[in-house]
C-alpha cells in the first residue's frame, strides 16, 4: 500500500469521528456571506419567487426539480439526484461536471472549506430542526479507535509512521501538518483545517470534497462509534 493512499484511508476513517458534531456559529455566518453569490439568481427565504433559479429554501433532502412551478433543464430533472451533503458539494464544486447538460451558468466554487460553509447554512434553510449532537465517550472511543485505526497508525506524541501518520494531537490542526510524513499533492494545498466540519465533508464524500485525494475509505456508520473516537482524539494532546 503506498503511503499517500494510506495515509487518504486514515483521513477517511478520522474524518468519521465528526458526523456527530455540531456546525459552528461563525460557519454559517460565513456560509450566509458567501450565499450571497447564490442570490443573483435565486431567492433563499420560505416561499421565495423563483428568479432565474428557483427558490432554494428548504432544498437539502429534496430530489432535484422538486419546485413545481419552475421549468428546470431535462438534464437535471433526468438526474435521479437527492440533494443531500455529498451530491450537493458537487454541484456547486462544479455544476456542468456534476449534471451535464444543467442550464445552470454558475462556475463553481474552489475552496473546500468555502463550500462546507455554504452547506452550513443551506442545513439553517428549514423548517425541520437539527438533530441533537450524539455525546462522545473518550474510553470507548480509545477500543473502537484500535479497532479501526491501529493497523496503520501509532496514537502516541512522536509515534512512528506504519502506513498513515500519528494520530496525536491532528485535531484542530491545517491538513498535511505532520512532520516526515509524505502527503498527496491535494492535500498539501488544500488549504484545509481539521476540524468537526471539514472533517465531516471529507468523510461523507472524500473525493467530491477534496478533488485529487486517492482516499477510498467508504466511512463508519454508528453515529455512536464516531463520536466516541472523536471524542478520544481530542484527550490525545
Amino acid at each position: 500500500m503506498k503511503i499517500a493512499h494510506a495515509f487518504s484511508i486514515w483521513m477517511a476513517l478520522v474524518i468519521g469521528l465528526a458526523a456527530s458534531g455540531a456546525w459552528a456559529a461563525d460557519d454559517v455566518e460565513n456560509g450566509k456571506k458567501i450565499a450571497k453569490k447564490c442570490t443573483a439568481c435565486h431567492t433563499l427565504n420560505k416561499g421565495g419567487k423563483n428568479r432565474l433559479g428557483p427558490n432554494l429554501f428548504g432544498v437539502l433532502g429534496k430530489p432535484a426539480g422538486h419546485v413545481t412551478d419552475y421549468k428546470y433543464s431535462k438534464a437535471l430533472l433526468d438526474s435521479g439526484i437527492v440533494w443531500d451533503e455529498a451530491t450537493f458539494m458537487a454541484f456547486i464544486t462544479n455544476p456542468k461536471k456534476t449534471v451535464k447538460g444543467t442550464k445552470m451558468s454558475f462556475a463553481g466554487i474552489r475552496k473546500p472549506a468555502q463550500r462546507a460553509e455554504l452547506l452550513a447554512y443551506f442545513k439553517t434553510l428549514t423548517d425541520t430542526p437539527a438533530p441533537k449532537e450524539t455525546a462522545g465517550n473518550a474510553k470507548a472511543g480509545l477500543v473502537a479507535a484500535k479497532k479501526h485505526c491501529i493497523v496503520c497508525h501509532s496514537f502516541e506524541k512522536g509515534g512512528r509512521v506504519v502506513f498513515g501518520p500519528t494520530l496525536f494531537d491532528i485535531y484542530g490542526k491545517p491538513a498535511a501538518s505532520i512532520p516526515g510524513y509524505d502527503y498527496s499533492t491535494a492535500m498539501k494545498n488544500s488549504g484545509l483545517v481539521w476540524n468537526d466540519k471539514t472533517l465531516l465533508e471529507f468523510l461523507t464524500n472524500p473525493g467530491r470534497f477534496l478533488p485529487g485525494t486517492t482516499a477510498r475509505f467508504p466511512g463508519l456508520k454508528s453515529a455512536q462509534e464516531k463520536a466516541d473516537i472523536l471524542a478520544y482524539l481530542k484527550t490525545l494532546k
